[in-house]
């Protein structure tokens, strides 16, 4: 089902939406990959794009500096539209957009950003603008499908925990605090996980925490 917010973008289109055109596809699991080719350059890490899909549904990403315009990464068993078109997208479509927009925004230095699969293209486009100061511990049951995508995006240090073990979180958290920390913690991905870690976290006594909802179960993408 088409929403509002898409049928009033498209109606201004010609004001509104910039556009690229995908370059690649590639698969790895339950994630694809698309590479974009566009004259969008110089956004910041944690940025985000609206898509406005063929359906007229909006669905947002966040996007991944790449030297021709920037990459998409998505996860396919989120379900819903976003998901739907993302797994048929074919080289040559062309995709039309709003931003890239701030969305996470978080003080220079080391990141240690926690999420699920929805977090790991955040996780990379902080990684590609501080090479060696970003882990990523993702919650995920599909650690081999996490692991290779991350590669895939330039995201090499990634530990990958079961989905909704607050605990075994927050001690992986800890354990990377052990040796940096100066770290701000950014908690992204689902609202379960963000809350649940966030307030682990708090009574482990970590402060310097951060958090971006990307989504809640039973709604739509928040952002």
């Amino acid at each position: 089902m088409s929403s509002v917010k898409g049928k009033i973008v498209r109606l201004f289109s010609g004001v509104a939406l910039k556009r690229a055109a995908v370059v690649s596809v590639q698969a790895f699991g339950g994630f694809q990959r698309l590479r974009l080719r566009s004259d969008v350059q110089g956004f910041s890490a944690g940025a985000k794009v609206q898509l406005l899909l063929p359906s007229d549904d909006m669905r947002t990403y966040t996007p991944i500096s790449s030297p021709d315009g920037m990459v998409l990464l998505g996860w396919m068993h989120a379900g819903g539209p976003g998901a739907r078109w993302m797994s048929s997208a074919r080289s040559g479509d062309e995709l039309p957009f709003v931003g890239p927009q701030r969305s996470l925004s978080l003080d220079a230095g080391p990141v240690l950003l926690v999420g699920d699969e929805t977090s790991v293209a955040v996780a990379a486009a902080f990684a590609a603008e501080r090479p060696g100061q970003v882990h990523a511990v993702i919650q995920s049951e599909a650690a081999s499908d996490v692991r290779a995508a991350a590669e895939s995006v330039g995201l090499r240090q990634v530990d990958v925990v079961a989905r909704g073990d607050t605990a075994v979180t927050v001690d992986a958290v800890e354990a990377r605090l052990s040796t940096s920390p100066d770290a701000v913690v950014a908690l992204t991905g689902g609202s379960e996980l963000v809350v649940g870690v966030r307030d682990a976290l708090r009574r482990a006594g970590v402060r310097n925490i951060k958090t971006k909802t990307y989504w809640t179960p039973g709604r739509a993408g928040l952002d």
